[in-house]
């Protein structure tokens, strides 16, 4: 029996409104791969990682975005997709290889911050990668070079111990540009380098290297030094340019192709580090000591310069082996 009073509906909650109203904004991709950028800094990638991971990685924004999804809606199907067409685009191997593993990294660290709900790049294969042997230059083809450096004018002061420092040293391209004066041990014999992942080694500097330096610090350094504006201060790098300012790594592949050509070679700064790890392999150093003295962080990596000496290897053999 009815009172006469107006019934109200009841009242439905609609769980799925509520929820959208009080969740907070799942971030865009850019701000997603700006922050896997801000991670890599903060473990110590280098300025050239983080470059080549950003431009990957916008890479597959862009991707992603042309086929309405997010990089928070990634799945196992979207990301053998795009490897599917990173692999028709004609890369070489290890320009590919990068950008998978550009790709595993973002997603390991989504699925760690909880933007993805697993991870869907722990199972994709990575590229068959032939490996190539670095060449490595001849003791002759070095000495070649190096005396094509003749003067003593301050860049061919800066030149000579740019060989030394490469060769000397073992030194990647960076790590020479990189340094600094406060780097330098020349009483101790020593140079402290900044390498890859912000690790740091200390080398040995053999007495060719101490002489060019102690020339290049006596006659060399302060005369290009002169030429800079007060207001362009050079924050104490050691190797300068013509006019004055810190050397790039495009300066010294310039340097090296310059003498090189001059010696009737051709020749890269990164085969001189090889020539380093190989000539002492050939003289019998430790594997594990030129793993140390490459700044390597593994050895597996080092173990390439055993394929390069396979001749002096077969020396040792024939040496030391009773049935040689």
């Amino acid at each position: 029996m009815s009172d006469g009073r107006r019934r109200e509906p009841p009242l439905r909650i609609v769980s799925d409104v509520t929820t959208t109203t009080t969740e907070k904004a799942k971030p865009r991709g850019d701000e997603l791969i700006a922050q896997f950028l801000r991670d890599l800094e903060v473990r110590g990638a280098s300025a050239a990682t983080r470059r080549s991971y950003a431009s990957d990685l916008s890479q597959l924004a862009e991707w992603a975005d042309g086929r309405g999804l997010t990089l928070a809606q990634l799945d196992r199907t979207a990301v053998r997709a795009f490897a599917a067409v990173l692999g028709r685009r004609g890369y070489a191997p290890a320009t590919l290889a990068r950008k998978l593993s550009s790709l595993r990294s973002l997603c390991r660290f989504l699925t760690g911050r909880g933007v993805l709900p697993a991870d869907p790049a722990c199972y994709l294969p990575g590229p068959r990668r032939r490996r190539r042997l670095p060449h490595a230059l001849r003791p002759a083809e070095v000495d070649a070079i190096c005396d094509a450096v003749t003067g003593g004018d301050a860049l061919a002061l800066r030149d000579r111990l740019l060989f030394e420092l490469l060769y000397g040293c073992g030194l990647r391209s960076q790590e020479l540009v990189d340094l600094r004066l406060d780097d330098l041990r020349p009483v101790q014999g020593e140079l402290l380098v900044h390498g890859k992942g912000g690790r740091s080694r200390v080398v040995p500097l053999g007495d060719e290297a101490v002489e060019a330096l102690e020339r290049y610090l006596d006659a060399g350094r302060g005369a290009l030094e002169r030429r800079v504006p007060r207001a362009a201060p050079l924050g104490g790098a050691l190797l300068l340019t013509r006019g004055g300012r810190p050397l790039h790594t495009s300066d010294v592949r310039r340097v090296v192709a310059k003498y090189a050509g001059a010696a009737g070679l051709t020749a890269s700064p990164h085969m001189f580090r090889h020539a380093y790890a190989t000539h002492m392999l050939e003289r019998g150093a430790d594997l594990r000591a030129i793993q140390e003295l490459l700044g390597h962080s593994s050895v597996s990596t080092t173990q390439i310069y055993t394929a390069v000496s396979g001749a002096h290897l077969k020396a040792v053999h024939r040496r030391h082996h009773p049935r040689a």
